[in-house]
């Protein structure tokens, strides 16, 4: 009888094994070797920086030079009231809103609060730039749009004639800006020539009678002059 020969299939399989494994630690040792001199070369400070990297820093060491304005300690109690006087105040001017179901909350109001109850010393916050600033950008809002409609010039004219007209009354106030823009985009939010009353002289009155009361029961100096 003959005798049968072993297959060699499985020796061939536990050679390409061997050989697999084999790659796989030379490879794995490669990469751990690569890691290891990459850490050596960071922590030696040898990596060369990215041109990218190298641009960042010249931006941040010409930002670092520019004059810096000089930035005083805010007491806690000032962060307190600022926050709680412009929460009721444009939270007062939305409850009429709702209750009444006019457009009463006006965006450029918030911009206001801020400085009523915020910056409330500076020039721009006091009564009479609040109250004749908003009056005088309403007028030229819905005057503007009544003769020209809404385009994108209209809308430039209306803004650029409200600052020159609170230039020359001495009472600019910044969000006065921001209602001449809506008049004249909205047709005086719909309501026509009655947005200069309502939401704009109604609710920058409010305003800054609140402000008046609130500042005043916090021991804050609002205004430092009425007119």
């Amino acid at each position: 009888m003959f005798k049968k020969k072993k297959p060699t299939g499985s020796k061939k399989i536990l050679d390409v094994k061997f050989k697999v494994e084999k790659d796989f630690e030379e490879k794995k040792e490669e990469y751990s070797t690569r890691l290891v001199d990459f850490i050596k070369r960071a922590s030696t400070g040898e990596r060369k920086k990215m041109p990218f990297l190298d641009q960042v820093n010249k931006i941040r060491a010409h930002v670092k030079k520019l004059p810096r304005t000089p930035q005083p300690a805010i007491p806690t109690r000032e962060v307190w009231l600022a926050l709680w006087g412009a929460f009721i105040g444009v939270g007062f001017t939305a409850l009429l809103a709702y209750l009444w179901k006019c457009p009463m909350l006006l965006g450029p109001f918030g911009a206001s609060a801020v400085l009523v109850y915020g910056a409330y010393k500076a020039p721009l916050a006091q009564p009479r730039n609040v109250l004749l600033g908003h009056f005088l950008a309403a007028c030229i809002g819905v005057v503007v749009y009544d003769f020209f409609g809404t385009t994108f010039w209209s809308i430039g004219l209306g803004v650029a004639l409200a600052l020159v007209l609170m230039t020359v009354t001495y009472s600019i106030h910044p969000p006065a800006g921001a209602t001449a823009y809506v008049a004249i985009q909205t047709a005086g939010l719909g309501s026509g020539y009655w947005y200069i009353l309502n939401p704009v002289v109604l609710g920058a009155f409010i305003l800054v009678a609140i402000g008046v009361v609130f500042n005043k029961l916090g021991k804050r100096e609002y205004p430092t002059h009425w007119w």
